[in-house]
């Protein structure tokens, strides 16, 4: 359940303006590990790993072509210190970041320069589970590229003055036919993180994975789609990974598979989410647990904090699309769950800020395929039959959106 809903990515233009988020400051000095980048369609993640939660800011500043300076972003880390082993690699060129730099300019702050495109927008939020900032920089809508992309790139960001190493080369495109759709499939969780846990010690991860193969078997039968899955195995990968991984795939759709739970154990159903902002409390405690948020913000007593920091990362990119998938998916999984003997219950279609969902380029959704821990939904999720019933649902739907999105001439 935990990564349940996701969030879409709409990243403020904040020109010569400066983005405060206050957090616990460390007792001690906290330790920068290391930043990594993501590359993808237009869009490049900045992932600042430190070693505790700490305060931070983040300046703007427009381009100045005269002087050869570009639009930068200044993340200021205060109370931290770079690891001393951080190790050179090569400067970071990925999508519309051109640069990226680790530097201890005095003192006991740390700061990272983000040089980026003039027109690239930006959006910033907290991750927990290890402490970490992940920025979103992107190009704004309309100015997408629409080539292959290279694969991500991971890699760590060497202190001011290290010697570059050159960035590889990116791979040739792979074309398919144009009548092959791909889909990425997420399942949910994974290796440390098992999500939920309900009636006999079943773990969300455990199952969503299984439903996650049984589906990609099925879709792959019908020869018309080409599939990946984010984790094929029992492995961690951290949320910002996951979309990423759709884009530099050059993905058509987007799935991420949950199992639902609640405190009291009575709640069942079935409920598909889809990206954007929401008033509904519910849906903002979860998509604040799911996104790992709970220990950065939630502890200020108040989901409009929650809002003000996902409300920065919401862009409407694909949201009819994502809609409408959501309708289908959330439509025929009801209706196998009906056809294999269950008694499903449809809580519907909603909308959520769900990090694991934000920054994708094409229409995505997040399933939440029953709740493990009613006691009767809970029990079927560990079953073969149950497991084959939720996967023939989400792949009528899926099918069912494809054909619609065909005709429409939208995939």
């Amino acid at each position: 359940m935990r990564n349940s809903s996701r969030e879409g990515l709409r990243g403020s233009s904040i020109a010569a303006a400066a983005l405060f988020v206050l957090l616990v400051s460390p007792v001690s000095a906290a330790t920068l590990n290391g930043v990594r980048a993501i590359g993808g369609q237009g869009t490049t993640l900045v992932i600042v790993e430190l070693s505790e939660i700490v305060k931070y800011s983040i300046t703007r500043t427009q381009a100045r072509p005269r002087l050869g300076v570009p639009a930068r972003l200044q993340i200021d880390l205060q109370r931290t210190r770079l690891r001393s082993d951080l190790s050179a690699a090569s400067s970071l060129s990925i999508g519309p970041v051109k640069r990226v730099r680790a530097a201890q300019p005095g003192g006991d702050s740390s700061r990272i320069l983000i040089d980026m495109e003039d027109a690239a927008e930006f959006g910033a939020v907290p991750m927990t589970d290890p402490f970490r900032l992940v920025v979103n920089v992107h190009r704004p809508e309309g100015l997408m590229p629409g080539a292959a992309f290279p694969p991500p790139v991971l890699r760590s960001v060497p202190p001011s003055g290290a010697a570059p190493r050159p960035a590889p080369a990116p791979p040739a495109p792979v074309l398919r036919a144009p009548e092959r759709i791909k889909i990425v499939i997420d399942p949910g969780h994974g290796g440390a993180d098992p999500g939920a846990v309900g009636v006999d010690g079943v773990a969300e991860k455990d199952v969503v994975l299984k439903i996650s193969h049984k589906l990609a078997r099925a879709l792959e039968a019908t020869g018309d789609f080409d599939i990946v899955l984010t984790r094929d195995t029992d492995v961690f990968i951290p949320l910002e990974e996951r979309t990423a991984r759709a884009n530099v795939e050059d993905a058509d759709l987007f799935i991420s598979i949950h199992a639902n739970a609640s405190v009291s154990g009575k709640q069942r159903g079935v409920e598909t989410y889809y990206l954007n902002d929401t008033n509904d409390r519910a849906t903002l405690r979860l998509a604040e647990m799911e996104n790992g948020l709970r220990s950065v913000v939630g502890n200020r007593g108040s989901d409009r904090d929650t809002r003000l920091i996902l409300s920065s990362l919401i862009q409407n990119y694909k949201v009819e699309e994502s809609t409408m998938l959501a309708k289908q998916v959330q439509e025929h999984l009801v209706a196998s769950l009906k056809e294999g003997g269950g008694t499903p219950r449809s809580l519907g279609v909603k909308r959520g800020p769900f990090y694991v969902l934000v920054g994708a380029g094409m229409p995505c959704v997040l399933v939440e395929v029953s709740f493990l821990t009613h006691a009767q939904e809970g029990r079927m999720l560990g079953q073969g039959w149950y497991q084959d019933a939720i996967a023939t649902g989400l792949l009528r739907g899926i099918r069912r959106f494809a054909e619609n999105a065909r005709e429409a001439r939208n995939l």
